[in-house]
Formats: structure tokens, sequence, C-alpha cells
């Protein structure tokens, strides 16, 4: 009886082996999933916000050094939206803020969890009522492309945001506070405050509060 019992603990046990080993193979982490990110074009979305579209498009020229890249419209992201080896880098718009989000295309739906979309990074950059913040966008641009070097080499930042390329320590006489809020001022919400060197787009601090 003993000897039945131990074949049959055998059995159950090797006939979990396959299950165990196929759910082990379908966990990827992100920093694992955006490897691919520097050897793949970044399309860049225009087309969504008129006054955002002409700054967007000379910075992006000006500094996305990153990856390759390619504009794009918003019609034209629909139709590649579900390709896994694309990026997107879109202006999106809630709760009165317009922040740059960049994903990885994939189709929802899809049983190859590397063929699903995901969200690198969101950034906020400017109050749907108030643009002055786009200013910055040279800056906004470099802290997204930090994160993302970054990124590649550490899971802890790859899922802790953009606030974790940030430094400790500043010059107070180079440091300036960048406010984003729907309507520029302090006394909305949500209100997002970065502190950058204006001169090399350090990140010193960035919360929302």
């Amino acid at each position: 009886m003993k000897n039945v019992l131990k074949i049959l603990l055998l059995a159950a046990v090797l006939a979990f082996i396959p299950a165990i080993a196929s759910a082990q193979k379908k966990i990827y982490t992100k920093s694992y999933r955006i490897q691919d990110f520097k050897s793949r074009t970044t399309m860049i979305v225009l087309g969504s916000n008129s006054k955002l579209d002409p700054s967007l498009r000379e910075e992006v020229t000006a500094l996305w050094t990153i990856s390759p890249y390619e504009f794009c419209t918003p019609a034209q992201y629909d139709k590649l939206k579900s390709d896994p080896a694309r990026y997107f880098l879109r202006p999106v718009t809630a709760k009165g803020i317009i922040s740059l989000v960049l994903t990885k295309g994939g189709t929802d739906n899809s049983a190859n969890v590397l063929e699903t979309p995901m969200t690198l990074a969101t950034i906020p950059i400017a109050g749907e009522e108030s643009l002055g913040t786009i200013a910055y966008l040279p800056a906004f641009l470099s802290i997204l492309q930090d994160y993302v070097e970054r990124a590649l080499d550490s899971e802890r930042i790859a899922y802790s945001g953009i606030s974790a390329v940030k430094t400790r320590r500043h010059p107070e006489d180079k440091a300036i506070t960048v406010l984003v809020s729907s309507d520029g001022t302090a006394a909305s919400r949500p209100r997002y405050r970065y502190v950058i060197d204006p001169g090399t787009y350090q990140l010193y601090s960035f919360r929302k509060w």
C-alpha cells in the first residue's frame, strides 16, 4: 500500500511540473519586456492638440536620441497600436492634465504576454487650461529618456516611474520649480511639482500633492 501511495504521489508531482514550468515561462518583468526599446521605432503621435503639436515636434526632433522615431497621426496610431514591435509617445488629457504617455504596442486579449500592451511611463507636462509649462518640454523629454535608459537596467526603476530618476541633492541657485495643474495654480487638483536643473534638465524632485 505504501508503495502504491508513493507511486501516486510521484505521478501527481510529475503531472504538475509541466504546468509550473509553463507558468514560469509566462512571467516577464517590465524591464525584460522593454529590452528592445532602443532598436524599435517610437511613434510620436501628433494631431490631438494643435497648441502642443508644434512644440512636441520641434523638441522631439532636437532631443529624442534614445531610439528611432517617426511622427504619426491619431488615425495611424489606432491602426498601429496593436503592433508589439512599436512604442508610442502621445499626449493624453485626463482630469485637466495633459501628460505624455509612453506605451508599448500590443493586443489586450493576446495569449502571448509579450504581445500585450504596456504603459512604460506617464509624465504630466501641462494643464488643459494653462499651457505655460510646455516651455519646459525639453526637460520633460530628457527626464523621460533618462527614465527609460535606467529602467532597462533596473527593475526597481522600471516599476517606480519617473520619480525614481531624481537625485536628492541640488544646487539651490540653479534649481527651478515647475508646477503643473489644470489651471496653473497650486489651488487646483491634481497638481504636480518638479524641481529641475534648467541647464542639464536633471530631475531633483517630483511629486503629486
